[in-house]
C-alpha cells in the first residue's frame, strides 16, 4: 500500500510530456513540430478495468495531467497579465537580445559584487596561506584595520567586470543558439539540439571570459597588493 501511494505521489510531482514542451517550446531556434497522432486502439489492448493497481496509476496520470494542464493554463494567463504591461517581447528579436543581455549584467554583476568580501579571502589566502585561520579572523582582521570599505576591496572592478561578463553570456548565448541553428539547418538542429546548445554557450562564455580579464586583473592586484595586506 505504502509503494502505491509513493508511486502515486511521485506521478503527481513529476509534470507530463506536454507541460515540458509547453514550457520550454521558446527554447527551440525553430516553430514546434506538431504533436504525433495518438495510436488507435485495438482488441489486443490490455483491458485496464481488470487491474485495480493499473487503473489507479492510470488514475493518478490523469489527475496529474489535469494539475499540471491548469497550472500550465495559470502562467500562460499571468504571463500575458505581464506582457500586456511591459509590451511583449519577439523571439530573437533586437529587444530579445537586449533582455537577455540586461538580465545577465543583473545576474552576474550584482551576485559576484556580493561576495567581494569572500573573493577577497580567498585571493589573500592563495597568496600567502598562513595570514589568515579562517574567514571571520580575516574580516575582524581587515576591517580593524581598513573599515567595511577594506573588506569590500576589489568590489569595483568585480561589478563591472562580471556586468560585462554576464551580460555577453547570456545575450551570447541566446544569439550564438539561434546563428547555429540556422547555420545547420532545421533537420539537423532537431537531430543533434545539444550540440547546437553547447556550441553556442561556448561561444558566448569564451568572449565572455577575455571581457572579463582586464577587470579580473585589476581586481586581483587591488586584493593582493601589500599595501592592502
Amino acid at each position: 500500500m505504502a509503494d502505491r501511494d509513493n508511486s502515486i505521489t511521485t506521478l503527481t510531482m513529476l509534470p507530463t510530456p506536454a507541460t515540458l514542451s509547453q514550457a520550454f517550446a521558446g527554447c527551440s531556434a525553430f516553430p514546434q513540430r506538431a504533436p504525433e497522432a495518438p495510436l488507435k486502439q485495438s482488441k489486443w489492448n490490455a483491458r485496464h478495468e481488470l487491474y485495480p493497481v493499473w487503473s489507479a496509476v492510470d488514475d493518478a496520470k490523469n489527475k496529474a495531467a489535469k494539475l499540471s494542464n491548469a497550472a500550465a493554463a495559470e502562467l500562460d494567463k499571468a504571463s500575458s497579465k505581464v506582457q500586456a504591461k511591459t509590451g511583449g517581447i519577439e523571439m530573437y528579436s533586437a529587444k530579445f537580445y537586449a533582455a537577455c543581455t540586461f538580465g545577465g549584467v543583473m545576474a552576474c554583476g550584482l551576485t559576484h559584487t556580493a561576495v567581494t568580501p569572500l573573493d577577497l579571502v580567498k585571493c589573500r589566502r592563495q597568496v600567502d596561506a598562513k595570514m589568515y585561520t579562517g574567514n571571520f579572523q580575516a574580516w575582524s582582521k581587515i576591517g580593524r584595520a581598513e573599515g567595511l570599505r577594506g573588506v569590500f576591496t576589489g568590489w569595483g572592478p568585480t561589478f563591472w567586470g562580471y556586468s560585462v561578463q554576464g551580460g555577453l553570456k547570456y545575450g551570447g548565448y541566446e544569439f550564438f543558439k539561434k546563428f547555429y541553428a540556422d547555420l545547420v539547418g532545421e533537420e539537423n538542429f532537431h537531430k543533434y539540439k545539444t550540440f547546437v546548445y553547447l556550441a553556442g554557450s561556448a561561444s558566448a562564455e569564451l568572449i565572455a571570459d577575455i571581457g572579463l580579464c582586464p577587470f579580473e586583473a585589476v581586481k586581483v592586484r587591488m586584493q593582493t597588493s601589500t599595501a592592502n595586506l
